[in-house]
């Protein structure tokens, strides 16, 4: 005798149930997101990496969580990370990816914003089998390339750096000068003093002063005389970010930091989909701006074209 077609159906939807709650929790992936700080940039990466999941047919359980700003709290944080065995960990920022990195060892670590400069340049160099992800750092050729489109007679590019800290980003600047036709003065320096001193020469030796993050040449008092000493002498000076720009330097570029943390997010799904993080390449920024300061070109009498000027974005 069959048993009555209502029983029938509780029972396949009992075995539904059953099926999917012992199937269901094993497929799904979890990412834990490890922000260095509550930063505006931090978190527009952080909505670019949700957005890419979200977009995906996948099962992620993502979880947002931040860098202890104590130190003691730190170890005892990374420690819980490790324990709770997720399956992926994204790092959004260079302090929480130096941590996570010199901790975790196993589990797939994909980093996003980072800057490569002095400690995180490791990372780049000899980064862990279990590391890859997408740096903030704008291709040095695409720099110099932006460069010339706004100062057509460039030949020079000055350079004011700490051999200690920022000799990979002085060798990746002389192949892409070369490249173009164009020549690096380099100007090393060991101290604060040093940077001043060379600042005030620079008038007659570049035509433009270009920047790499180095800790020795920009600091608080000479950030300000660098601003006004390039101003004075005309030279056109190359800020590190936009606020660079908005103090009154000529120009800097930036990355667009919600398409980095998408970067990020695509490299962490072909890991999740099988491949080792050494297999996937570190990233650089696809999409970038050009920041001007319209006031200082005009006050260090640079002509900005019209054709320039519809392709930027402008600080005065």
């Amino acid at each position: 005798m069959r048993p009555p077609r209502g029983r029938a159906f509780l029972m396949l939807l009992l075995f539904l149930i059953v099926a999917g709650a012992s199937v269901h929790p094993e497929s799904i992936k979890t990412v834990v997101v490890v922000k260095s700080r509550n930063l505006v940039p931090y978190n527009q990466a952080v909505e670019g990496i949700k957005k890419t999941f979200a977009a995906r047919d996948l099962a992620v359980q993502i979880r947002e969580v931040e860098l202890p700003s104590e130190p003691a709290k730190e170890e005892p944080f990374l420690r819980s990370l490790e324990k709770s065995g997720p399956d992926l960990v994204i790092t959004v920022g260079t302090q929480a990816t130096l941590s996570v990195v010199r901790t975790i060892k196993r589990t797939p670590v994909v980093f996003s914003l980072v800057l490569f400069s002095e400690e995180s340049e490791s990372l780049l160099q000899k980064r862990p089998a279990n590391v890859t992800g997408s740096a903030m750092d704008i291709p040095i050729n695409l720099q110099f390339q932006q460069l010339q489109e706004v100062i057509p007679e460039l030949k020079r590019v000055g350079v004011i750096f700490n051999p200690q800290n920022s000799m990979g980003e002085i060798e990746g600047a002389r192949r892409a000068a070369r490249e173009i036709g164009l020549t690096l003065v380099e100007i090393p320096v060991t101290n604060e003093s040093e940077v001043l001193q060379q600042v005030e020469s620079l008038k007659g030796k570049v035509d433009v002063l270009w920047s790499v993050a180095d800790s020795t040449v920009f600091t608080p008092r000479s950030v300000d005389s660098i601003l006004l000493l390039t101003l004075r002498d005309g030279i056109p000076f190359v800020g590190l970010s936009p606020s660079f720009v908005k103090a009154g330097a000529l120009l800097s570029f930036s990355c667009d930091y919600q398409d980095v943390g998408s970067q990020s997010a695509e490299q962490a799904l072909e890991i999740l989909a099988g491949k080792s993080p050494a297999e996937v390449s570190v990233a650089y920024p696809r999409r970038i701006s050009l920041f001007l300061n319209l006031n200082t070109a005009r006050a260090i009498h640079l002509e900005i074209s019209q054709k320039l000027q519809s392709q930027v974005e402008f600080m005065r």
